[in-house]
C-alpha cells in the first residue's frame, strides 16, 4: 500500500485520541510520568530520552538549522542547559497536565521563543506536527526498538490528547488525533526529502548531542560506550539522515538488551518502592 505525504494529513478511522477528557488524561499522564522517573539514575536516563529524541528532530531540514544556528545554537555552547530546560518543560506539563493555567503560562513562554526564531528560520506547520507526533510517539519507539510493548490503548491515546494540547496552544495545525494518525506522520514526513534529509547542520546537532551526554555522564574511557548506545536507539533511516553510523549489529543487539533489562528492573524497584510507602502510610 503506498504511503501518503507528510502535508496530505491522513487520519485513521480508530477512535480520536481526544475523546479521553481533560482529567483523564491528566490523571494518566501523570502515571506515565511516575513509571519513567525511574528509581535510580533518573536524571541520566532523562538526559539520553533527550538526546535520542533530539537527535531524531534534527534529522528535520527546518529544525537542524534553526538548532544549529551555524553552529552557534545553545546546544553547542550551553548543552546542559539546553537538556536540563526541555526536561523541565516536559516534566512541568506532565505534572500540571496540558490545559492547566501553569502549563499555559510555560507553553506561551516556548511559543514566544518560537515566534523570535521564526523570524530568521524557516518553521513550517509541518515541522510542528512532526515535533507534536514525536514527542507523543518517542517513548513507546524506543520502548519497542529494544523488544517491550509498555502502552496500553488508554495511555497511547491520553499522550496523543496531551500533546495535541500542547500542539494548539503553540499554534500548531492540522495535527492527527490518532495514534495511528501521528505514526503516519511521522513516517511520511521522516521520508520526505523535502522536510528531512543529510544535512550539515544535523550532523553537528547529533554529535553535540551524543559530546553533551557523553561530557556529562560518562568517563571518557566510556565515551565510544555512550555513543554506541544512543545510536543503538535511533531509527537508521534518522541515522542516515544526521550522517551517523550504525553501530555494529552485535553492538546493537548487546545495547538494547541490556537497556530492556535495566528498564525491567527500574519499573521492579519502583513497584516495590511505592508498594513500600504504601504500606507505611497505612
Amino acid at each position: 500500500m503506498q504511503r501518503s505525504t507528510a502535508t496530505t494529513n491522513q487520519k485513521s478511522n480508530a477512535p480520536a485520541g481526544s475523546a479521553v477528557t481533560e482529567p483523564d488524561y491528566t490523571a494518566v499522564m501523570r502515571d506515565i510520568q511516575q513509571r519513567l522517573n525511574f528509581p535510580i539514575g533518573a536524571k541520566a536516563a532523562e538526559n539520553l530520552i533527550y538526546a535520542v529524541g533530539f537527535i531524531r528532530t534534527c534529522g528535520g531540514v527546518e529544525d537542524a538549522e534553526a538548532v544549529d544556528r551555524g553552529g552557534s545554537g545553545k546546544i553547542h555552547k550551553h548543552g546542559d542547559r539546553r537538556a536540563d530546560a526541555t526536561a523541565e518543560y516536559f516534566q512541568h506539563w506532565m505534572t500540571y497536565g496540558a490545559t492547566g493555567s501553569q502549563t499555559r503560562e510555560s507553553v506561551a513562554e516556548v511559543a514566544r521563543m518560537h515566534e523570535h526564531y521564526k523570524k530568521s528560520y524557516t518553521m513550517s506547520n509541518a515541522a510542528f506536527v512532526h515535533g507534536v507526533a514525536l514527542f507523543t510517539i518517542l517513548f513507546d519507539e524506543i520502548f519497542q526498538i529494544v523488544g517491550l510493548d509498555v502502552f496500553t490503548e488508554e495511555e497511547k491515546a491520553a499522550q496523543v490528547a496531551h500533546w495535541r494540547a500542547i500542539g494548539e496552544q503553540l499554534h500548531t495545525h492540522d495535527m492527527p488525533d490518532t495514534w495511528a494518525g501521528l505514526q503516519q506522520f511521522n513516517f511520511d514526513y521522516e521520508h520526505n526529502p523535502q522536510y528531512f534529509r543529510p544535512t550539515p547542520e544535523a550532523h553537528r546537532c547529533a554529535e553535540a548531542l551524543i559530546v553533551q551526554f557523553n561530557k556529562r555522564w560518562l568517563p571518557r574511557p566510556l565515551h565510544p560506550l555512550g555513543r554506541a548506545l544512543l545510536l543503538s536507539l535511533v531509527p537508521d533511516h534518522v541515522l542516515v539522515a544526521v550522517g551517523e553510523r550504525k553501530p555494529p549489529t552485535v553492538v546493537v543487539a548487546l545495547l538494547r538488551t541490556a537497556v530492556r533489562f535495566g528498564l525491567l528492573t527500574q519499573w521492579r524497584i519502583g513497584a516495590l518502592l511505592r508498594r513500600s510507602r504504601a504500606e507505611q502510610d497505612r
